[in-house]
């Protein structure tokens, strides 16, 4: 029982998942302005940023509606949900045939809640935004759906430890679905700052901004914990992390490297370059044509 409640709440549940997940967004932010010959933020700059933005008034337009109150409470919920299917210390806290899809649907809400943010607003520029984070989401939804269920036809559909080097379009086409889902560069459409301000959170402040800043930490936290379990197989805590931290560093590359595309462009890359890919691995672990590693 105490190491059921240690796992919920401590870890990986809520205070790790949250303390984390700033830390993984302070490294994004120094290692990338390193890497532009700049000295950047702390590390711990994240959680001075979610503290001031919680002291902050939170400022209500007068298109305010309970779809703004409890649509960062739901992202952030949905979020830290998925942290009980991962097996970070070995075992998850929830196991069963086919928990890859209630994973999948999980994100999915999440992700949701940041476009209907932006339709309840009533700004213009978060009805941009809004529209924006669906259309790119049905394009990077497909090859990342893809690419977990071709390692669940041979993970029997659960989030258990699996080394997906034989597998590396599926691998390929998770790195770039965490990229595009956390609207990191070059797929930062939503919200990109010289077209629409802040996107569908354009007009958020104080707690229910914070709260949306929270969620999407912890879901940071939550990708690399699937990447570095159900694609890179960790099985003990010191090569989750050896794995977290890779996935992170690729991030950052490709943060650093690439300017944002165009939506169009995002679009056919997804649907035409990851999604073929996605579909050989996957007709691949369908008919047992692979090897393991």
């Amino acid at each position: 029982m105490i190491t059921e409640i240690f796992k919920l709440f401590v870890f990986p549940g809520l205070i790790s998942a949250i303390f984390i997940g700033f830390l993984y967004w302070g490294l994004i932010r120094k290692f990338t302005a390193r890497m532009q010959n700049r000295i950047g933020p702390p590390i711990w700059q994240p959680f001075f940023d979610w503290v001031k933005l919680m002291s902050k008034e939170d400022i209500k337009t007068k298109y305010s509606n309970f779809i703004c109150l409890v649509s960062p409470i739901i992202s952030f919920s949905s979020t830290l949900t998925v942290t009980i299917f991962i097996p970070i210390l070995g075992n998850s806290l929830i196991s069963f045939f086919g928990d890859v899809l209630l994973v999948i649907y999980l994100l999915v809400i999440s992700t949701l809640m940041f476009a209907l943010a932006g339709f309840a607003s009533g700004s213009g520029f978060g009805y941009v935004g809004g529209i924006r984070e669906i259309t790119q989401m049905f394009s990077y939804e497909l090859p990342f759906i893809i690419s977990l269920l071709t390692i669940g036809f041979v993970n029997n559909f659960s989030i258990k430890p699996f080394f997906a080097i034989s597998f590396p379009f599926a691998l390929l086409s998770f790195i770039f679905y965490i990229i595009a889902e956390l609207n990191l560069p070059p797929f930062h459409i939503p919200d990109s700052e010289q077209e629409i301000v802040s996107g569908s959170l354009t007009e958020y402040s104080g707690r229910k901004l914070a709260m949306f800043f929270l969620a999407k930490s912890v879901k940071l936290w939550v990708l690399l914990s699937i990447g570095a379990v159900y694609f890179l197989g960790a099985k003990n805590i010191i090569w989750f992390f050896i794995n977290s931290f890779i996935l992170l560093f690729i991030i950052i590359l490709i943060r650093v490297i690439f300017a944002r595309l165009r939506l169009d462009h995002m679009f056919r890359f997804f649907w035409f370059v990851l999604t073929p890919l996605a579909l050989i691995d996957l007709l691949r672990a369908v008919t047992g044509f692979w090897w393991s590693v």
